[in-house]
């Protein structure tokens, strides 16, 4: 009986271990930035006005394309979308809606420009 006693004994411990590094190896994998599904809407020249935010979002949805946001930025529209297959699509799509005259990218979502240009910033005061 003292053997199965020690024998259980370590059980519990190891086990309650294990379940902790599973709960900070999920937490750890729930923390990672999303792959970025942006795309930026602008003209090929000047002189040619953007299409309307509302304009494309109809256009979009209609066509069953999960739409989290359109935000002008700088000299274009930029829309963030769900995932790389709703990038894939809606570029499709905007190219087919759109008149000639755009250029229809993917781009890195504008609050990851923002932090870079803060870390090269404070980066300059250092020395």
């Amino acid at each position: 009986m003292n053997r199965l006693l020690r024998k259980h004994s370590f059980i519990w411990p190891a086990l309650f271990i294990l379940l902790a590094a599973a709960a900070m190896i999920g937490l750890a994998i729930s923390r990672l930035p999303a792959p970025a599904s942006a795309l930026q809407i602008r003209p090929a020249r000047s002189g040619v006005a953007l299409p309307d935010g509302f304009y494309v979002y109809q256009s979009l949805t209609e066509r069953g394309i999960h739409i989290k946001s359109i935000t002008p930025l700088e000299d274009g529209l930029v829309v963030q979308l769900d995932s790389a297959a709703q990038r894939k699509m809606a570029q499709d799509v905007l190219q087919t809606i759109l008149p000639a005259g755009f250029v229809i990218q993917y781009c890195e979502p504008p609050h990851t420009k923002a932090w870079l240009t803060k870390l090269d910033r404070d980066r300059l005061k250092v020395g």
